[in-house]
């Protein structure tokens, strides 16, 4: 990972770009060739230990160039980081997920020329902004401000530049160099399907004005639940590649002034944050999809904490279809239930119609042991070390993803065959966002009771 603190401007010119991602690939090629030859004669394991350093130095360089170029092409290496448990080696995830670290902020030079060119002069001049970023992400930059006239603390998000004319250009280009360093698997529909998802939901993180509404939405929608804050926007602050919100003040979720919180009031967090994503599941069908740390602070209040909910431009619509096939795939594991969970996974897309016997009862198990959480106290699926005296599951206790690995490899199965199906891409980002948050916060309540509102449990 790249050890410079700052960027002095975003390369977003296609030639640039592609010119970066072509010395890379010539790089690459250079040690896929020599270190080729190498491995050729070497024995079965030493071949085995060749691939797995290959695939970690391409994935190496890939992940360095990838942190410097920003903009999609950081957001996809981000997303694959995610999702890339399903279908790439574990050498490249690895490296890919260093780039959800990647803290490379763009001078403030660069900023001050974008915002002069994005906002009329009276609006900026009723500006007065902190020239250091308060974060810096792959497609934009945030600093705090003062609105003069009002007195508002506010925050702006400056999209950088060349990222929207990049993306289709640049989730391509991406697909292609993944295939060239031999980090993915061969081209099948299901992965194009999955990459034309990614780059959607690209475009639409960068239409700002659709992430205005969104968030006006959301906003309008938690009104009544004084647990969730939800920022204001600021139309006149704001325009096509920039968009300003209120300041709202709070602590990072991992902050030692919410672990220091007492179990309950930590629990009382959880929670409302399970809650809401339900509400955005089968009440909203409306969900902010991306779970990072950083599109979340904990207010803390004297008697009574509250979520502040950030970001709201990774929003996916669930049509009405989907969430009943989902709400029956839960049912089903749930309930232990073998025909209705694979009933609902081939409707959804996780089995196919034809799949094999062997892949359809390791898929079952999996998804029989996947609702641990959920299930009441008593249920023999849950461990009893992880549950409290009170009947409440032990987030933290739990090594939940490690027995699914293992309940898979077991099966001796492989996930790696198919992309997961282009609805539930984003669904599982933030189911596997809530589980770290769980174990972040330490939390511990009855899943079961959180779901009966929603399921016959």
């Amino acid at each position: 990972m790249t050890t410079e603190k700052t960027l002095k401007k975003i390369r977003s010119g296609f030639f640039d770009r592609s010119l970066s991602l072509t010395k890379l690939a010539v790089q690459s090629g250079a040690h896929l060739a020599m270190t080729g030859i190498k491995g050729a004669f070497s024995d079965s394991e030493g071949r085995d230990q060749h691939v797995k350093a290959l695939m970690n130095m391409q994935a190496k360089l890939l992940t360095h160039e990838l942190g410097r170029l920003k903009g999609s092409l950081m957001k996809v290496g981000q997303m694959l980081a995610l999702y890339g448990e399903h279908f790439l080696p574990e050498e490249v995830v690895a490296q890919l997920k260093q780039l959800n670290e990647q803290s490379i902020s763009v001078e403030w030079k660069e900023i001050d020329r974008l915002l002069k060119q994005r906002l009329n002069p009276e609006a900026l001049a009723d500006l007065t902004i902190d020239p250091k970023p308060l974060a810096a992400a792959s497609m934009g930059q945030v600093h705090r401000a003062v609105a003069i006239s009002s007195g508002e603390e506010l925050c702006i998000k400056i999209q950088y530049p060349g990222v929207d004319e990049a993306v289709d250009s640049d989730v391509k280009a991406l697909r292609s160099i993944l295939s060239l360093l031999k980090l993915m698997p061969a081209r099948s529909s299901a992965f194009e399907e999955l990459f034309e998802e990614i780059r959607h939901m690209l475009h639409q993180e960068l239409d700002y004005a659709k992430e205005m509404a969104f968030t006006n939405e959301a906003r309008t929608l938690v009104a009544e639940d004084s647990r969730f804050i939800v920022p204001r926007t600021y139309p006149r602050y704001s325009s096509q590649r920039v968009i300003t919100t209120s300041f709202e003040r709070g602590f990072n979720i991992d902050s030692p002034d919410v672990l220091a919180l007492s179990e309950p009031r930590r629990s009382a967090l959880a929670i409302a944050f399970c809650q809401m994503f339900m509400r955005e599941l089968f009440e909203f069908r409306m969900m902010q999809t991306d779970p990072h740390f950083g599109n979340y602070k904990i207010r803390i209040g004297e008697d009574k904490d509250q979520w502040v909910l950030l970001d709201w431009g990774a929003v996916r619509r669930f049509d009405e279809e989907f969430v009943v096939k989902y709400r029956r795939l839960i049912q089903g594991a749930l309930e232990e239930n073998s025909e209705l969970v694979i009933e609902a996974a081939k409707a959804i897309g996780f089995l196919d119609i034809d799949a094999s016997e062997k892949l359809v009862k390791a898929f079952t198990a999996i998804t029989f042991m996947a609702v641990e959480p959920w299930l009441p106290p008593k249920d023999a699926r849950v461990p009893a070390h992880l549950v409290d005296r009170n009947g409440c599951y032990i987030w933290s206790k739990s090594d939940l993803p490690t027995r699914i690995t293992t309940l898979a490899a077991k099966y001796a199965l492989s996930f790696k065959v198919r992309a997961p199906p282009r609805e539930v891409l984003f669904l599982d980002r933030k189911i596997g966002g809530i589980f770290i948050m769980m174990k972040v916060l330490d939390a511990r309540f009855q899943g079961h009771v959180l779901l009966q509102q929603y399921f016959q449990t």
